[in-house]
């Protein structure tokens, strides 16, 4: 089988339709997503109806829970969280519903799908080094874990000896997947990416071969920077898109 793993695609409809363009063409077997479907970006209606009309399974991000728990965005910058309001706007009765539908966690036979960390009581805690992986460690149950939240592609690699290694894939890179090892892949942002590559990012994960590839791509920075700008919401959230950050 062959998944395609997308997260944090945060309203960016130029961003998602250039990744799917691509992923349509690798011949994969379904689409994932890490969630973070809406927030920041200016398309959040056109976003989950895409993620709808292809089917694609998805955990809740903490954005996307923030549509309906306001509590959340306490958490929330104050870019976010004027982003966030302004999502509760537009979208639709039936979106709002769609995103509360949305699971923490997805345990598939071949992965397990989550947002920020697969801690039950803190769901939406980033994992950033070797400390965060090793709670997530301890409590996947699959070979491989994919996950977002933080925008920054990369992946944590825990042996057989336990010993637990990070890797980044700024660039893009390739995971041989090994028997005896245990793997929490980061697989960037589609809409947003934060890891100083203003390219996109997702996953091919292909259970035959046992490999994983993080793809970065781009896509059309200027017309989703514009609509940022027209719909009012703070200049600096296009900006960013430019530099990767």
């Amino acid at each position: 089988m062959r998944y395609a793993i997308v997260s944090d695609i945060h309203s960016n409809l130029e961003a998602l339709n250039s990744a799917l363009e691509i992923i349509d063409k690798m011949n994969v077997d379904a689409v994932f997503s890490c969630g973070d479907i809406v927030g920041y970006g200016p398309n959040p209606e056109e976003c989950i109806n895409i993620i709808k009309k292809l089917s694609v399974d998805s955990v809740v991000g903490n954005h996307d829970y923030s549509v309906n728990h306001r509590e959340e965005e306490e958490l929330f910058n104050v870019y976010a969280r004027l982003a966030m309001q302004w999502t509760r706007k537009v979208l639709t009765v039936e979106s709002q519903l769609f995103l509360k539908s949305l699971p923490f966690f997805i345990e598939h036979r071949d992965f397990t799908l989550f947002h920020g960390s697969l801690e039950k009581n803190n769901p939406f805690r980033y994992i950033l080094s070797l400390q965060d992986a090793s709670l997530s460690f301890e409590n996947i149950k699959t070979k491989v874990g994919f996950f977002g939240h933080s925008h920054i592609a990369g992946y944590f690699v825990k042996s057989k000896e336990n010993r637990i290694n990070y890797f980044p894939c700024i660039s893009g890179c390739k995971i041989n997947l090994k028997a005896d090892e245990k793997y929490l892949i980061n697989v960037g942002s589609i809409g947003q990416p934060r890891d100083g590559n203003p390219k996109g990012a997702f996953a091919i994960y292909d259970t035959e071969k046992q490999t994983v590839e993080i793809i970065r791509f781009t896509y059309d920075i200027e017309t989703t920077y514009k609509k940022i700008v027209q719909i009012g919401l703070p200049r600096f959230l296009g900006e960013r898109l430019f530099s990767g950050v």
